[in-house]
């Protein structure tokens, strides 16, 4: 088992990205929050904290042989606790392939160390990691998506290349339909609404006006890029009475649902729902903290070509909960609710999509078993109580 999707099961929870230098090197980012860390007195009676962090790029969840490493220390002041912190390092990398990045990190005082997992792409040229996207400022940004405000810059590994073929994609996908029946997704057509070139390389910032999604390519004769989502105002957050009717769907009936969309006032719609749930305003905000923390948390981790609580893994995450055990593989995911190898543990399995503009796209194994488990859950969310609530 890996803890990958598991935050309290962590001490420090860094982002990461990678980035494809040349056809033989890669660069490692690393956004810390430094009061994670343990900070020890000095000789010198300053106050510091050393980090240790390893990088090794091996096959697989199944195979975690070492192929290639580096290795970095940072030392840390009292200047850093208070903001985050971007560290880095460069490894060389001999082998191609969809591959994983093991990053380790030590903090040195406190005498633990933490693993994490980051997919790396070295299977096609160009592919998604031999791109980077920055801020305006030209440091990494550790998202796949942007606002209608943000200002990005596009870095690609060769620096003398100065435009990117840019195609743009508005599609309306359907909402994950439930566990036990059957999938009905639609072959996605690939001609793109718009293809346009972009700057890449250049300080000079990029605003994508509309909301879809952006695959850049150097070469448009095949489907190889990278991709970054324009999403709705606030996301990953639920911030509209609109977003929340919608992220509601679980939990209605078809006509709840379009009653509650029609109403011309949405906020007091949803207030209506809750309540009726809650009872009381206290029980209340508690239950929409945690239904919507979990659609939040939900868009952060399985967010691909559409909003992560849209998708398979985010159905089930919402209404279920945190899996007690996750068993990742290369091609697939197991979510196991109760004891493994118990006749009363629920275990979905999920399987991952090739897809060209995300590696984070899986699709569930629907059965009719789940019917009853699925009802049960969604009835104890609409009684007024979270299910699976200590996660």
């Amino acid at each position: 088992m890996v803890s990958y999707y598991k935050p309290t099961e962590h001490m420090t929870h860094p982002e990461f990205v990678l980035e494809n230098q040349s056809d033989s090197s890669l660069k490692v980012y690393i956004r810390i929050k430094p009061d994670e860390f343990l900070f020890v007195r000095q000789t010198d009676e300053t106050f510091k904290s050393f980090i240790n962090v390893v990088a090794e790029v091996v096959t697989s969840y199944e195979s975690l042989k070492t192929l290639d490493s580096a290795s970095a220390r940072f030392a840390l002041d009292m200047t850093d606790k208070s903001k985050q912190k971007l560290l880095s390092l460069s490894l060389p990398v001999r082998h191609s392939g969809l591959l994983l990045v093991r990053i380790t990190m030590f903090d040195l005082n406190r005498n633990s160390s933490d693993d994490f997992f980051v997919p790396l792409d070295r299977e096609a040229s160009p592919s998604r990691n031999d791109f980077l996207l920055c801020g305006k400022s030209g440091q990494p940004l550790f998202r796949n998506y942007l606002s209608s405000t943000d200002t990005f810059r596009l870095n690609y590994k060769n620096r003398e290349l100065d435009s990117a073929w840019c195609r743009y994609y508005h599609r309306e996908f359907i909402l994950a339909p439930p566990p036990y029946t059957f999938d009905m997704h639609e072959e996605f057509v690939y001609a793109p609404d718009s293809l346009f070139k972009i700057a890449v390389n250049d300080s000079n910032g990029i605003v994508l006006p509309n909301e879809g999604f952006y695959q850049f390519q150097i070469d448009t004769s095949n489907y190889t890029g990278f991709t970054i989502y324009r999403f709705t105002s606030g996301f990953p957050s639920v911030v509209s009475p609109a977003q929340m009717i919608e992220a509601l769907r679980y939990l209605l009936t078809k006509r709840e649902y379009e009653t509650m969309k029609t109403n011309p006032n949405l906020k007091a719609a949803v207030d209506e729902f809750w309540l009726s749930r809650g009872g009381g305003a206290e029980k209340t905000r508690a239950l929409i903290k945690k239904y919507y923390g979990r659609v939040q948390e939900a868009n952060r981790l399985f967010t691909s070509y559409t909003e992560g609580w849209r998708t398979d893994r985010g159905m089930i995450y919402i209404i279920f909960g945190m899996p007690t055990t996750i068993n990742l593989g290369a091609e697939s995911e197991s979510w196991i609710y109760g004891t493994a190898g118990s006749s009363l543990a629920v275990n979905f399995f999920f399987t991952k999509v090739n897809n060209p503009f995300t590696y984070n796209d899986y699709t569930l194994s629907r059965t009719p078993i789940y019917e009853a488990n699925w009802y049960r859950a969604v009835e104890t969310w609409r009684q007024g109580r979270a299910y699976n609530s200590f996660n």
